[in-house]
């Protein structure tokens, strides 16, 4: 929109001030013990602008009104800012496309209930969730029924661990043989895979048709 004033005329030389005046002096120097607001310390790069009281007592009253117009022109109009989707996010076309559900879900059902904040926050953590959850489902279906076996390679490999029961002597006078029918022997199978006594090989399918 722009303003309609223009910068004041330069009356001085100095860099500091947008006049050109020289800012005022601070009394205290390096190397004083007096008391003061502030050292004007000659390897400071702030000088006399890290103090804002001394910044605004250098500007003459034609600079205070321009810097007053600008603070003003800082204010927004009731309808800023205005978010333009093209302009702040520009995704290739295979990301809109895998992010098109989420984002759905996001402008038409978070946004409306939520607010901007918690739905942003629910935007950002939901799909990680997701990724995650499907992950080790993944890996236990992997784990409960794509164990290695001794027929395949694939698969987890996972050996039973020996039971260990401290009251085995006051289980086996009360209830004889009950944990050996609770408990995983690996001897009973010869030690091999429990489906390798199974296996299609012991099928009894019947005698051959074939007349040879």
């Amino acid at each position: 929109m722009g303003n309609s004033h223009h910068k004041p005329p330069k009356q001085g030389d100095s860099p500091f001030t947008r006049s050109g005046l020289a800012p005022p002096e601070i009394t205290k120097k390096s190397g004083s013990d007096l008391p003061s607001h502030r050292i004007n310390d000659p390897m400071s790069l702030e000088l006399h602008m890290a103090d804002e009281r001394v910044r605004s007592s250098g500007l003459t009253p034609a600079e205070r009104e321009w810097r007053k117009k600008w603070v003003l022109d800082q204010n927004l109009h009731p309808d800023e800012p205005i978010h333009v989707e093209a302009v702040h996010r520009q995704l290739n076309p295979v990301r809109v496309l895998y992010r098109l559900p989420l984002d759905t879900l996001y402008k038409r059902y978070l946004v409306p209930t939520m607010g901007v904040y918690k739905a942003t926050v629910v935007r950002s953590f939901l799909p990680k969730v997701l990724m995650i959850f499907v992950g080790l489902e993944v890996a236990y279906y992997y784990w409960k029924y794509e164990t290695k076996d001794w027929s395949r390679l694939r698969g987890f490999e996972t050996s039973p661990l020996k039971p260990i029961s401290p009251k085995r002597a006051e289980i086996d006078a009360e209830h004889p043989g009950l944990l050996e029918l609770a408990s995983n022997d690996p001897a009973k199978y010869r030690y091999f895979s429990p489906s390798f006594d199974k296996r299609e090989a012991l099928h009894n399918i019947g005698n051959p048709t074939r007349p040879w």
